[in-house]
C-alpha cells in the first residue's frame, strides 16, 4: 500500500493529478477501501490532490455501500490539532467528497456514528461547517469537468447518492450534479 501512495505522489510531482489515470488499473487491483482510508491518512498528500483522485477515478468507490463509507470514516485519524485555513491535510476529505460531490450529509453520518469518539465529534463541530467548501464544486465550472473527461463519469456520483440514501443516508444542501 505505501508503494503505491509513493507512486501517487511521484506521478503527481511530474505530472500533475491528471496522471492519476495513469495509475487506474494500478489503483483498482487493491482493496480500495483500504487505499482510501491510507491516503487519507497519509499527512504528506495534499486535501486537493486526494479530491482529485475521488473524482478522476469514482470507479474506486462506485460500488461501495454506506457501510463501506462508515468504515472509511471510522477510520481516518483526524487531528485534534488541525487548523481550518493552515493544514491541507487529506484527513477530511472523505466527508467532505460525499457532502458536495456525491450529495450525502456526511457531517450527521459521522455525528451520529456511536463508533466515532466524543473528541472527534468536537474537532468536526470546530472545523465544520466552513470547511465544506469546496472551491472545484463551486459555479458551473466543474460540469465542464465531467464532460472532457477530466472527471469520472458522474454516473457513478449519481448513483452513489441514490444508494446511499436508499441505505439510510440524507442528501446534503449542495445542489445535484
Amino acid at each position: 500500500m505505501e508503494q503505491i501512495i509513493l507512486k501517487l505522489k511521484h506521478f503527481l510531482k511530474l505530472n500533475g493529478w491528471e496522471s492519476y489515470k495513469n495509475l487506474k488499473s494500478e489503483l483498482l487491483a487493491l482493496n480500495t477501501k483500504d487505499l482510501i482510508i491510507h491516503i487519507l491518512n497519509d499527512d504528506t498528500m495534499r486535501d486537493s490532490n486526494v479530491t482529485a483522485l475521488l473524482l478522476a477515478i469514482p470507479e474506486l468507490w462506485k460500488d461501495f455501500n454506506l457501510n463501506d463509507w462508515k468504515y472509511i470514516i471510522q477510520n481516518v485519524n483526524r487531528p485534534s490539532n488541525y487548523r481550518l485555513l493552515m493544514d491541507n491535510k487529506p484527513c477530511f476529505e472523505d466527508i467532505r467528497f460525499l457532502y458536495n460531490w456525491i450529495g450525502i450529509d456526511s457531517v450527521k453520518l459521522y455525528k451520529n456514528d456511536l463508533n466515532i469518539s466524543e473528541e472527534n465529534r468536537r474537532i468536526l463541530d470546530r472545523i465544520f461547517p466552513a470547511f465544506l467548501v469546496d472551491s472545484t464544486r463551486n459555479g458551473e465550472f466543474y460540469r465542464e469537468n465531467f464532460q472532457d473527461g477530466t472527471f469520472g463519469d458522474i454516473r457513478y456520483f449519481k448513483e452513489m447518492k441514490n444508494r446511499l440514501i436508499s441505505q439510510g443516508a440524507t442528501p446534503s444542501a449542495v445542489s445535484n450534479l
